[in-house]
């Protein structure tokens, strides 16, 4: 148990491994979680305790995440995540994720949750930033991290469109347009082996998409980290639908889109990446794709409500095809950043 002068009085902050916690303390968070998660999604169903259960306790090969819990009493009020990313790229970066209970906040225990946090991160060299989201459905997020002179690096649009008033006869048309030389491939779930080159391929076209201010470099994607992000969507309970585009001719991955969705919650869709290579843009590789993946939502998911997804607000392109689909805007999220020497201060200059 952490102690110091920095963590308000009647509440204790501790560093947790949540991956191997008892149950008790895991029905704690998973409590909290669905209290964060009713502030801001609200219309969105809860998210199935076993699916939350199991990102917290299941490990990634390809980075280590580290949890700090604030208690009242029995009563979890608060709680950080920093993500270490093991990946081959982006390892400066320590992704952090801290929430408040809203009947706790302006009592200093986001300040004294960031701040045990940051004074525990090694000062080794590697690491050079934190990052971390929020939302204009929680300004108090937003407020935090201007306090923390946190800089934005990105502005993204989350967007979303009812199902049941999509223009159908355009998502058949876009649909039924298929660019010459070119077949897409379905995939449930896990890539296969035979796909995976054309896949990588095709997955390597998202660094293209606008980075605005955010300090980052190209992803490297390899077979190994693939099939780690499909451990970890399995064990959570989750399905991805994928579509490739495939040319004829080379075999080449040409574009892609997918999206997930939890069959316990069938009202939401989240559509995942899409992109298309340089070398095959211009033929409508991209609504293609977009608009046959809506036509099997549309026939195998009837419960589907609408589908979600984000978009930096400066990929003009994207949202143009989003908007032209019945796309609208839902809210707005920031992605902020700030040095890991200023975060360390902060921390420092709250006797941590």
């Amino acid at each position: 148990m952490t102690t110091n002068t920095a963590i308000p009085a009647g509440y204790a902050i501790e560093q947790v491994d949540l991956h191997e916690a008892d149950d008790r303390l895991i029905d704690r968070v998973v409590a909290f979680w669905h209290a964060m998660d009713a502030e801001a999604v609200p219309e969105d169903p809860p998210m199935p305790a076993e699916g939350l259960v199991a990102r917290l306790r299941t490990r990634s090969q390809f980075g280590d995440r580290t949890d700090w819990i604030a208690s009242s009493g029995d009563e979890v009020v608060g709680r950080i995540a920093v993500f270490e990313n093991k990946s081959g790229s982006n390892e400066h970066i320590r992704e952090v994720m801290l929430h408040v209970h809203p009947e706790h906040r302006r009592r200093g225990i986001g300040s004294a949750l960031f701040s045990s946090a940051m004074a525990a991160i090694p000062d080794d060299g590697k690491t050079k930033l934190v990052a971390g989201w929020t939302t204009n459905r929680v300004p108090a997020g937003m407020a935090f991290a201007e306090r923390l002179v946190a800089k934005k690096g990105m502005h993204m649009r989350v967007s979303q469109v009812y199902l049941r008033a999509i223009d159908r006869a355009l998502i058949r048309e876009w649909a039924n347009v298929q660019p010459a030389g070119y077949h897409l491939e379905f995939v449930e779930n896990d890539i296969p082996d035979a796909l995976m080159p054309a896949m990588l391929q095709a997955f390597t076209a998202i660094n293209r998409m606008p980075r605005e201010d955010l300090e980052m470099e190209d992803w490297k994607f390899t077979a190994e980290t693939i099939r780690d992000w499909e451990r970890q969507r399995t064990a959570r309970g989750q399905v991805q639908w994928m579509l490739l585009a495939i040319e004829d001719a080379t075999g080449a991955g040409a574009g892609f889109t997918n999206v997930v969705f939890d069959p316990r919650i069938e009202a939401v869709v989240h559509q995942g990446g899409t992109a298309v290579d340089p070398a095959h843009q211009g033929r409508d590789i991209g609504k293609w794709l977009k608009a046959t993946m809506v036509e099997r939502i549309l026939a195998d998911l009837p419960k589907a409500r609408f589908i979600r997804t984000d978009n930096a607000g400066t990929n003009a392109p994207m949202l143009a095809i989003n908007d032209r689909m019945g796309f609208r805007e839902a809210w707005w999220m920031d992605i902020w950043q700030m040095p890991l020497a200023d975060a360390k201060a902060y921390a420092e200059a709250r006797g941590l």
